[in-house]
């Protein structure tokens, strides 16, 4: 415990950039820093959070762990953690308060884990049984199943921490009270299109605060980021793969940065029993559509090279990828309609999937390869930031979403395999095998023991085309030059947006 601390608070140093002599040497807080979201904000409360927009929590909230550019957790809010069969037990800070002044102890982080349980919309916290504080500074969490990511979802919106009157009060989703660095500040915010932060006065550790504020853009038109970001009205902007990614790479003045982490970009079969749309319950059809597909195309066509063909949840070099995977659902549309006619849908079906903006070309482009085998896909618009949600009832039978690839592998149970996963509407069991594996992948943080349970699990998705994966990405941010080369910049790994803490726009 105690090397893991003392490497833990190395890397914690590094992340926040910030050297002793820098923190002595630091000029007051100046300056403003603006950053371009895709999505509108939709609740600044991190435990009804779902889909993008993590970015707006940031300034206000800090976590009880964070990740590091590295993808280390290391402590933040939290001093350390022990684990003991289905209790985790947890140190905290002793020098920290909330924006409203309340003090932050063991009491508030328990009242938090167990609030973000009971309402039941963050799924990295439904393992929570039951949190309690046994000591001032000390929180014993109660899981009801093992889970060997549950540190890692303490750095995420489920270690966001709210203040008691914070979490009381109605109107939290406009209000947010939590102990970071700036406030949110709603007389000089705009509804649905800017939020702005400015200086926590009575922040714990006022040497991190580099800027006098923060203006979060909601910009959800690519071609508007970039344009701003050209101009000069922003700082930095959050991009996925698009043209506009790569216009900036090639546009003097401004820097496509590159990191770690990324996502794969995939569709979800919900609807796999054919409750809504029948061909979907047949595996050759859904292995199908997998064929239909060109990868290598989308990845330098739609995506601009920016992505690189995936069949699997994670990329070459993590510890759980497959290597038997390789190759398999290479472009075959010759094989994809001998599928169909095989299942009885020689002359195709008809499905629908919802769409925000940024996922308007990637779907166009795979409509068009379905469309080639006689599956037509009805692409419906949804408001930005409503993606998720709406994908987590039985409205549509099809989704797309874009996934970290740095999570535990343990989201793939929660969010898209049991029976009660956030997007599986249609509540579908597992087979029993599928179902086997996924307990035996969180029975112990051993990852030499879980990479072949995983491995499996991968096969198995593949073969079933649950989820049928198309593309993995790096995590990309358009930044201008100047900003891209500012040394207190840092980004945790396979995030879009800098960490605030310790940064200086003058730097």
């Amino acid at each position: 415990m105690k090397k893991w601390m003392s490497r833990s608070v190395i890397a914690l140093s590094m992340f926040l950039g910030l050297t002793a002599s820098q923190v002595l040497a630091a000029d007051k807080p100046s300056g403003t820093f603006r950053y371009a979201e895709n999505v509108i904000v939709v609740t600044m409360d991190p435990h009804k959070h779902t889909g993008g927009g993590i970015v707006y929590h940031t300034p206000v909230y800090e976590t009880l762990f964070l990740r590091t550019p590295e993808n280390a957790i290391v402590p933040f809010l939290a001093t350390g953690y022990k684990f003991n069969g289905l209790k985790v037990e947890l140190t905290l800070r002793e020098d920290v308060s909330f924006s409203d002044g309340e003090h932050f102890n063991a009491r508030v982080a328990a009242a938090n884990i167990n609030r973000g349980a009971k309402l039941k919309i963050l799924r990295s916290l439904l393992v929570v049984e039951e949190a309690k504080a046994i000591g001032e500074y000390t929180v014993e969490v109660t899981l009801n199943k093992p889970d060997p990511s549950f540190i890692e979802s303490l750095s995420e919106v489920g270690g966001m921490m709210i203040s008691s009157k914070g979490m009381a009060d109605p109107a939290l989703d406009r209000n947010p009270v939590g102990t970071g660095p700036y406030v949110y500040n709603p007389g000089l915010s705009r509804e649905g299109e800017k939020a702005v932060y400015t200086l926590n006065k009575t922040y714990w550790d006022p040497s991190a605060q580099g800027l006098e504020k923060i203006e979060i853009l909601a910009i959800p038109d690519d071609t508007a980021r970039l344009n701003a970001l050209a101009t000069g009205q922003i700082d930095m902007a959050m991009y996925l793969s698009s043209p506009q990614a790569k216009m900036v790479e090639k546009t003097p003045g401004l820097q496509l940065i590159r990191k770690i982490g990324g996502a794969t970009y995939h569709l979800v079969i919900m609807d796999r029993e054919g409750t809504k749309v029948p061909a979907l319950a047949d595996k050759r059809v859904r292995q199908a559509m997998s064929y239909a597909i060109d990868r290598q195309a989308f990845s330098d066509v739609v995506q601009f090279g920016l992505a690189t063909p995936a069949v699997q949840p994670v990329a070459k070099g993590h510890w759980a990828y497959n290597p038997a995977l390789e190759g398999k659902f290479e472009y075959n549309p010759t094989k994809a309609r001998q599928l169909l006619a095989e299942a009885g849908y020689k002359d195709g079906f008809t499905f629908s999937i919802p769409s925000i903006s940024v996922f308007a070309s990637r779907l166009e482009a795979l409509a068009g390869f379905f469309g080639d085998v006689g599956i037509t896909m009805k692409i419906e618009p949804v408001e930005p930031g409503t993606l998720a949600r709406r994908s987590r009832n039985t409205e549509f039978p099809v989704t797309n979403l874009v996934w970290g690839q740095l999570r535990d592998l343990s989201f793939l149970s929660t969010y898209y395999l049991n029976e009660d996963a956030s997007f599986n509407p249609f509540k579908v069991k597992p087979s029993p095998r599928l179902a086997e594996l996924m307990k035996q992948g969180i029975a112990t943080m051993d990852i030499d023991k879980r990479a072949p349970v995983y491995r499996e699990i991968f096969e198995i998705l593949a073969d079933e085309s649950i989820v049928i994966y198309i593309t993995a990405e790096s995590s990309l941010t358009g930044s201008s030059e100047k900003m891209a080369n500012n040394p207190t910049v840092k980004f945790a790994a396979g995030t879009n947006w800098p960490t605030w803490r310790g940064l200086r726009k003058n730097q």
